[in-house]
C-alpha cells in the first residue's frame, strides 16, 4: 500500500488482497513506444496488459474508486481517489489515509508525473516530491514487478480520463522513510521438483501471488513488519477501508487449518465466485474476487495461483475465519 502527504496533497497507490499479476505465460510483448507526457520515456508493454494488471490482478479500483452510498464504486469518478483507509502505526496511533487520484489531471492527478516518477512510487514508495508512502501501499512487494508490468501499467494510467476529485489529507504525515523492498528469496517456492510437470505453473503462479496475495494474507511480526517465515499463512488483522469492519486474513497453505483438501479448481472457482468452498458464503470484503475484479482474471492465471499456494509448504497457522458480518 502506499501513502504520503505533503501541504494538502495526500498520495496513496494501494491494494489489499489483490493486487498484482500476470501469468508470464499470458504476458504480451509490443514494441517500444513514446508517452507524450514524459518526453519521450521509451516503455515496454501494452495498454490492454495495464488495462488487466489495473483492473483484474492488481485491482486498483479498490482503493482509488470511490464507492456511491450503496457501497457500489462511483465508476463516475475511476481511479479518481478518495477512499480513506485505517491502519495501526509503529507507535500503536491509528492512522486514516487515502487514495490518490490516479487519473491524468494536471493539479490532482498523475498527469505532471514522469514515467520514472510513476515507477518509482509503484516499486520504492518514494513519490513525485521525494516523500515516502505510507507502506499500506504494498510496495515492498510490488518491487518484485518485471519492467514490461510496470511500463504496461503506466501506459494504461497515461489512458484514464481527468478527474478532478480532490482527496483529503491523511491524518498523520508522511513516514520518515519508505518501507524496504522484499526480497525475492524471502518468498518461498512451491515444493515441487524442477522435473514436475506443474513446476512451470507453479513458478507463474509465484509471481502473481507476490504481488495479489502475499501483502493481506501474511502476518505481521509488527506494524509494516511481514513475517516471511509464516507468508501465506495468514492472520493479517486489517481494515480494507474506514467504512469496513475490520478482517482476519485465512491461511492459504495447503494445511489442515488453510485450503488442505481444494483442488486447483476449487481455488479457482472461488476466486472467480467470491464464495468460499463448501458454504458458498462471500468471502471477506478486504477479498477482491468476483465479477469485474479478480474474478475476471484468465483462467491459466488463477490456475498457475492455485497451482503455486497448493504446493507450498504448509504452515501452521489459524484456523482463521471471516468475522465480519
Amino acid at each position: 500500500m502506499m501513502f504520503r502527504v505533503t501541504g494538502t496533497r495526500p498520495l496513496l497507490w494501494f491494494s489489499f488482497a489483490a493486487a498484482a499479476f500476470v501469468a508470464l505465460g499470458s504476458c504480451s510483448k509490443s514494441s517500444s513506444s513514446t508517452t507524450p507526457a514524459t518526453g519521450g520515456s521509451k516503455l515496454l508493454g501494452t495498454v490492454e496488459r495495464g488495462r488487466y494488471l489495473v483492473d483484474n490482478v492488481l485491482v486498483c479500483g479498490e482503493c482509488h474508486t470511490p464507492t456511491l452510498p450503496d457501497g457500489k464504486p462511483d465508476m463516475s469518478k475511476y481511479l479518481a481517489g478518495s477512499r480513506s483507509y485505517d491502519f495501526k502505526y509503529r507507535n500503536g496511533e491509528t492512522v486514516s489515509v487515502y487514495a490518490e487520484n490516479l487519473t491524468s489531471h494536471k493539479d490532482e492527478g498523475l498527469a505532471m508525473w514522469s514515467d520514472d516518477d510513476v515507477r518509482t512510487a509503484i516499486t520504492v514508495g518514494i513519490d513525485d516530491e521525494h516523500v515516502a508512502l505510507w507502506p499500506i501501499m504494498p510496495y515492498p512487494m510490488y518491487s518484485q514487478l518485471t519492467r514490461e508490468d510496470l511500463d504496461s501499467i503506466i501506459k494504461y494510467l497515461r489512458t484514464i480520463p481527468s478527474n478532478p476529485n480532490v482527496v483529503p489529507p491523511d491524518t498523520l504525515p508522511n513516514p520518515d522513510s519508505p518501507a524496504p523492498q522484499i526480497k525475492n528469496d524471502q518468498v518461498p517456492h512451491a515444493v515441487l521438483p524442477a522435473g514436475d510437470p506443474l513446476f512451470a505453473a507453479a513458478e507463474r503462479g509465484r509471481y502473481l501471488s507476490i504481488v495479489a496475495c502475499l501483502q493481506c494474507h501474511t502476518p505481521e511480526i509488527r506494524p509494516d513488519e511481514t513475517d516471511f517465515t509464516k507468508a501465506f499463512s495468514g492472520g493479517r488483522k486489517y481494515k480494507s477501508r474506514t467504512d469496513l469492519a475490520a478482517a482476519t486474513s485465512t491461511n492459504i497453505t495447503p494445511h489442515a487449518k488453510g485450503l488442505a483438501g481444494w483442488s486447483i479448481m476449487d481455488v479457482v472457482d472461488s476466486i472467480k465466485t467470491n464464495t468460499e468452498k463448501g458454504t458458498n458464503r462471500l468471502l471477506c470484503s478486504t477479498m477482491p474476487g468476483g465479477m469485474h475484479r479478480m474474478g475476471d482474471m484468465t483462467d491459466a492465471d488463477l490456475k498457475d495461483i492455485a497451482t503455486y499456494i497448493l504446493h507450498l509448504p504448509p504452515i501452521d497457522n489459524g484456523p482463521f475465519k471471516c468475522d465480519q458480518p
